[in-house]
């Protein structure tokens, strides 16, 4: 019986899965592999900014290649730095990596590097911290606010987020002015890595965005785009 409930419940999902994503490509929503959302208005003059980029920067690369943009990968992790650097070499500049964790404070941070894994955490109660070989090492954080300070624009065309845990504290009180240099917010909520954080917690912090003005949209409960009218 449960193995009927749970292939009923797998079927819902499947279904409900696909009609949202038939109303977002009728609504202009594009999607990349493995996980992207976004509103393909992007030109030689954009600007993202790719956070938790990982040592490809895949979704840097594609806008790069795709519209010529200028992408800035975001990511603190020393493994990833000689990789990173090729891409900036290899896209002349088009590509910047900037050696930072994202954060709800201008600070120095403790930060995890896992051995096994690809993405460290600022956050050492992450599920891969605490079973993975870690290195610990300090590192620069900024805010959102700062972030596109540091860049010198005060639009941005599009943000990703893929902070692993870090976004439930950085996202519940950021101010909504520094939301709205970013026109579209790409962000992977990761509630089934860390205990204490569900997905009561992550619809939270989409309320929390949608009252600030930004429309949410998800195909799966667990990564969403945010965009405003």
């Amino acid at each position: 019986m449960n193995t009927v409930f749970r292939g009923i419940r797998k079927f819902k999902r499947m279904v409900q899965f696909h009609h949202r994503k038939g109303l977002a490509q009728n609504q202009g929503v594009s999607f990349l592999q493995p996980n992207y959302m976004f509103f393909n208005t992007f030109n030689t003059t954009s600007i993202i900014i790719d956070v938790g980029c990982g040592h490809e920067a895949e979704l840097s690369r594609h806008f790069i290649r795709t519209h010529g943009v200028k992408a800035y990968g975001v990511d603190p992790t020393r493994k990833h730095h000689p990789f990173l650097k090729r891409i900036e070499e290899e896209t002349h500049g088009q590509f910047q990596h900037l050696r930072l964790a994202v954060a709800s404070s201008n600070d120095m941070l403790e930060f995890h590097e896992s051995e096994e894994n690809e993405n460290g955490s600022i956050l050492d109660d992450h599920t891969n911290m605490k079973h993975d070989t870690v290195q610990s090492y300090r590192v620069h954080a900024t805010t959102l606010g700062n972030l596109a300070h540091r860049i010198g624009t005060s639009t941005i065309d599009f943000l990703k987020l893929d902070l692993e845990g870090a976004e439930y504290d950085l996202l519940r009180n950021v101010p909504a002015q520094d939301l709205s240099k970013f026109k579209q917010i790409f962000i992977e909520f990761h509630h089934h890595c860390i205990a204490r954080f569900t997905e009561h917690d992550t619809q939270a912090i989409v309320t929390r965005l949608q009252s600030v003005g930004l429309n949410a949209f998800s195909l799966d409960d667990h990564n969403y785009l945010f965009y405003w009218d």
